[in-house]
């Protein structure tokens, strides 16, 4: 195992309703940076919006940090998702280079969902003093309910992982990404999350939601960039103009 550049404070749980929720029961300001809570058994995980994750007990990685030691603008939050998202892809890189990172929080390997991530972020005076991570990572499950279209690391690769090594593997990778983002900044982050967007320069299909674009709610678009806003920014083909959206604005569908 390789050795963190900051210490952990690892709570394990047997059984979980969620470990984001399980953080947030404790007094924040007491909670020590780099909690971390893991579960292999997380019976109400939590998704993006009103979604859930649904996970089988002792197959998959379910597990949130803590962090005080970084503090953001309140309009730069999205640069923590892309220190997650970047340190998940480098970490699942090693095993395959078919690993994608799908704006703004989900994790893909060959076309297949198989990790997200759920952050929430504590305010105080305009600026982010504390954030809770929550990550969610399919790894030796093989059965899904079809209508998520999610698979799992053992699924597709066909071999089955070690949690525990997997577990620590990320650990290091997310510190290794906060510390290139403390000492390069912003610019080399974003490039990187960039650099490795799903469908990115390639045609796909999208529905725009609240459409004030004067487009069709599905409509053909490529990926082009991602801006100092975190947004993304879409080339549609029925008029090759540039258009930026937030993450509750436009959904990749394929």
């Amino acid at each position: 195992m390789k050795k963190f550049i900051w210490p952990i404070y690892l709570i394990f749980l047997q059984k979980v309703d969620s470990t984001n929720h399980y953080i947030k029961r404790i007094t924040l300001k007491y909670m020590k940076n780099w909690t971390i809570v893991w579960s292999i058994n997380q019976i109400n995980g939590k998704g993006v919006g009103k979604n859930h994750w649904d996970t089988e007990k002792g197959k998959n990685l379910t597990f949130s940090i803590f962090l005080k030691s970084i503090i953001f603008p309140i309009n730069k939050g999205y640069i923590i998702n892309f220190i997650i998202s970047n340190a998940i892809h480098k970490t699942l890189f090693i095993y395959n280079q078919n690993i994608w990172i799908k704006w703004p929080n989900d994790i893909i390997l060959l076309n297949k969902k198989i990790g997200g991530i759920l952050i929430e972020n504590n305010v105080l005076y305009k600026k982010i003093y504390a954030i809770i991570i929550g990550i969610g990572l399919n790894v030796n499950q093989i059965k899904f309910d079809k209508k998520f279209q999610a698979s799992s690391l053992k699924k597709i690769l066909k071999k089955n992982f070690q949690l525990e090594k997997l577990f620590y593997e990320l650990i290091y990778f997310i510190q290794k990404e906060c510390f290139l983002f403390m000492t390069y900044g912003e610019k080399f982050i974003r490039n990187y999350y960039i650099n490795h967007l799903y469908m990115k320069d390639k045609i796909s299909f999208f529905e725009i939601i609240n459409n004030n674009y004067k487009h069709q709610k599905f409509t053909k678009g490529i990926i082009r960039n991602i801006n100092k806003k975190g947004n993304l920014i879409i080339e549609f083909k029925n008029d090759n103009k540039l258009y930026s959206f937030s993450k509750k604005k436009i959904k990749l569908i394929f």
